[in-house]
C-alpha cells in the first residue's frame, strides 16, 4: 500500500551551507527564514519540509505518491530508498554533527538542486540564484555552458551558467565527507526488452499501467487542481482517465493557443473537454503578449531557458492561477516512453540509410551537398537528411538542432572559439548516451531523451513556469514504475516502421477520441518563426536586443553572420528562428541576472 504525502505542493526554496565557512557563505534574502545547527545554516521559504529520523537531520521539498522522507536519511550509510520512491523529491540529509551529509535529486530532477564548493564548505540551494549571491561564488560566466545552451536550448547538468557551480543530474546521491563531494547515479531507466505476448494482450495491460499511475497521482479532494490540456494524446489521454474515474466532478483542464495556423491546437484541447466531460479553459496568446511574457521568462528561470514553449508553458499556468489552481498533472514523458516523438520514427529512416553500401552512400552524400547549395528550403533539407544519416548515433540525434556546432566557424567570434572545442556539446551528449546498461538502439535514444530533453528541457520548463504563478505539477507518465514497466516492451511496441505509439493508441481506444488518436503531432510551440518572417515590430524588437552594445560586446557571436540568419529566415530559405530565440533569451537573462550585480 503507497504511502502517501499530502500536501503536494513543493513550491518553495531553501539554502544550506555546512563548513567552517558556512556563516558567511549563505546569504538569506528577505522573507527566507533562518536557522542554525552547529555549523549547519538553513534559510528556507515555502514548503520546505524539516524532520528527524534515526538520529540524523533531514530537509526537503516533495511531492510523493509512494515513499517517506524520514527514511531517507539511511542513504547517508547505504543504498538511497529513494529508487523505490514514487514522486517528485529534492533531499538533504546529514549527520547530528554536521559532519556528514548527503544530497538526492528524484529520478528525472524534476526539481533543481545546485551545489557550490569551496575550501571544505558547501552550499546547496533549490535556486541557483540563492548562490549567485553568497560570496563564496565567483559569478564567472562559464563559456561551455553558454556553447552548450546555443547547442541545447539549456545549460546541461552538471554544469550551470555560472562556472564552479554544480546542478546535480536526475537520480544522482552527492555525499560529503566534511572536504570533499562526490557524486553518483543510484537511478537509469533500464530496458529489459522481456515482455511477450499478443498485441491485444499487451495493449491491455499497458492500458492498466497507465490508468493506474493516473490514479496514484491525482491529488485529493484537499488540494485545488487541474490539467494542462495541449490537445496531444498525452495531455489528452490524463483528462480522460481522471474524468472517467469520477463522472460527476469535473476535471478542470487549461489550453493555450495561436492565432497563427499550424501552432494551435485549442480544437482539440476542446474536442477532447467536450468528449469526456472537463470543464476547459483556453486562452491564445498574441505576439505582443508573447514578447511581453519574456519579462517572466528571464526571470520564472534561474538559468538561461531557450525553449520558445517556454511562453505558451507560462502563459498555460498563469490561467490555471487565475482558478486557484495549486496543482496540474501534465503529460510529459509520454512521448519518451511510448515511442511518440516524430524523430525516432525519422531516426529509423535515416539508419536505413546508414546501413547503406559506403559507395551508394557516398553518392548519395554527394547529391546532397550539392543540393545544399541551393536557396531552396527542399533541396536544403535533402543536404540536411543525407549528411545526418551518414552518422552513427548519438551523433545523427545531436544533429538535428545544433545551432552553435552546426555554425561554429562564421557564429561564434575568433576569441569564444578558443574557449570552447567545437565538439564539446556532442562529446558531452555522447558521455550521456553510454550511460545506463544494455538497450536496443531506439531505447537508447529514448533513454538518452530522459536524461537531457525531458529531464533538463520540458520537466525544467514546467516547474519554472507553474513556481512563478505557485502551483506544484505532478508527471504520471514519469512514475518509475510505469517508467519501469514500459522499459520492458519490445522497441516494436513504441515504433513500428513509421508509426509512432504503435501499442499506446491501441490501449487508447476507448479513452481518446479517434480524431485525436490519428491526429499529427504538432507539439507546444511558440510561433516565432512566423513572427520573424511577416512582423515587423518583432523583427525590430529582435534586432534592437541582439545588435545592442551590451550583447555585442560579450563576445558571443558575429553581428554579421546573424544579420544573415534574419535575412535568410525573412526571405523563407531556412527557419532559423530557434537559434535567433535562444540568442535573445541568453542576452535578457545575463542583463538581469549578471550586468544588474
Amino acid at each position: 500500500m503507497p504511502v502517501v504525502t499530502d500536501p503536494a505542493s513543493v513550491i518553495g526554496d531553501f539554502a544550506c551551507a555546512f563548513g567552517p565557512a558556512a556563516a558567511r557563505a549563505l546569504v538569506a534574502p528577505a522573507g527566507y527564514a533562518s536557522s542554525v545547527e552547529g555549523d549547519v545554516h538553513i534559510a528556507t521559504r515555502g514548503a520546505v519540509r524539516r524532520g528527524e529520523a534515526a538520529g540524523a537531520r533531514w530537509l526537503a521539498l516533495a511531492d510523493l505518491v509512494e515513499g517517506r522522507c524520514d527514511d531517507g536519511v539511511a542513504a547517508l550509510d547505504g543504498e538511497p530508498p529513494h529508487a523505490r520512491w514514487r514522486g517528485r523529491f529534492v533531499q538533504l540529509a546529514w549527520s547530528a554533527d554536521g559532519r556528514r551529509m548527503v544530497a538526492l535529486t528524484d529520478h528525472f530532477s524534476t526539481l533543481p538542486l545546485y551545489v557550490l564548493e569551496r575550501d571544505g564548505t558547501v552550499l546547496f540551494a533549490s535556486d541557483l540564484r540563492l548562490i549567485l549571491a553568497s560570496p563564496l561564488c565567483t559569478r564567472e560566466i562559464d563559456p561551455l555552458a553558454i556553447y552548450h545552451y546555443l547547442n541545447f536550448a539549456y545549460v546541461p547538468a552538471p554544469l550551470t551558467i555560472c562556472a564552479g557551480v554544480q546542478h546535480l543530474t536526475p537520480g544522482t546521491r552527492y555525499a560529503w565527507d566534511g572536504a570533499h563531494g562526490r557524486s553518483t547515479r543510484y537511478w537509469l531507466p533500464a530496458y529489459a526488452e522481456d515482455l511477450r505476448g499478443s498485441d491485444e494482450r499487451l495493449a491491455r495491460e499497458l492500458r492498466e499501467q497507465i490508468v493506474a499511475s493516473v490514479h496514484d497521482h491525482r491529488p485529493s479532494d484537499a488540494r485545488s487542481w487541474g490539467c494542462f490540456l495541449s490537445g496531444g494524446t498525452d495531455s489528452s489521454s490524463i483528462v480522460s482517465i481522471l474524468a472517467s474515474e469520477r463522472p460527476g466532478a469535473k476535471v478542470r483542464s487549461f489550453s493555450i493557443g495561436f492565432a497563427e495556423e499550424g501552432y494551435d491546437e485549442l480544437g482539440y484541447a476542446e474536442l477532447v473537454a467536450r468528449n469526456v466531460g472537463a470543464e476547459p479553459y483556453t486562452a491564445r496568446v498574441s505576439r505582443g503578449e508573447a514578447v511581453a511574457l519574456l519579462e517572466r521568462v528571464v526571470d520564472a528561470w534561474d538559468q538561461p531557458f531557450g525553449d520558445a514553449s517556454a511562453v505558451p508553458t507560462l502563459a498555460c499556468a498563469a490561467l490555471a492561477a487565475t482558478q486557484s489552481v495549486d496543482t496540474l498533472l501534465a503529460g510529459d514523458g509520454g512521448d519518451e516512453i511510448y515511442g511518440g516523438n516524430e524523430r525516432y520514427a525519422k531516426d529509423q529512416v535515416m539508419e536505413t540509410f546508414h546501413r547503406l553500401p559506403a559507395p551508394l552512400k557516398a553518392l548519395a552524400r554527394g547529391v546532397g551537398r550539392i543540393a545544399g547549395r541551393s536557396s531552396s528550403h527542399f533541396l536544403n533539407r535533402v543536404d540536411n537528411f543525407t549528411r545526418r544519416a551518414s552518422l552513427p548515433n548519438p551523433d545523427r540525434f545531436y544533429t538535428d538542432d545544433s545551432f552553435g556546432s552546426d555554425d561554429y566557424d562564421d557564429l561564434l567570434t575568433p576569441a569564444f572559439r578558443a574557449r570552447v572545442p567545437r565538439d564539446a556539446s556532442l562529446d558531452f551528449m555522447r558521455e550521456v548516451y553510454a550511460l545506463g546498461g544494455s538497450a536496443g538502439p531506439l531505447h537508447r535514444i529514448l533513454r538518452l531523451d530522459l536524461a537531457m530533453a525531458i529531464a533538463q528541457n520540458d520537466l525544467y520548463k514546467v516547474h519554472g513556469a507553474c513556481r512563478a504563478h505557485g502551483i506544484s505539477a505532478r508527471y504520471p507518465y514519469l512514475d518509475p514504475r510505469l517508467v519501469a514497466w514500459t522499459g520492458r516492451l519490445p522497441p516494436s511496441y513504441k515504433v513500428r516502421g513509421t508509426t509512432k505509439r504503435y501499442l499506446f493508441k491501441q490501449a487508447m481506444v476507448g479513452i481518446l477520441p479517434d480524431d485525436v488518436l490519428r491526429k499529427k503531432k504538432q507539439g507546444f510551440g511558440l510561433p516565432v518563426a512566423v513572427w520573424l518572417r511577416n512582423d515587423p515590430v518583432f523583427q525590430g524588437f529582435v534586432r534592437d536586443v541582439l545588435f545592442d552594445p551590451r550583447s555585442l560586446a560579450r563576445g558571443v557571436f558575429e553581428r554579421a553572420f546573424v544579420e544573415r540568419l534574419l535575412a535568410e529566415h525573412a526571405r523563407g530559405s531556412w527557419d532559423h528562428s530557434r537559434g535567433i530565440w535562444q540568442l535573445v533569451v541568453l542576452e535578457l537573462w545575463l542583463r538581469r541576472h549578471f550586468d544588474a550585480a
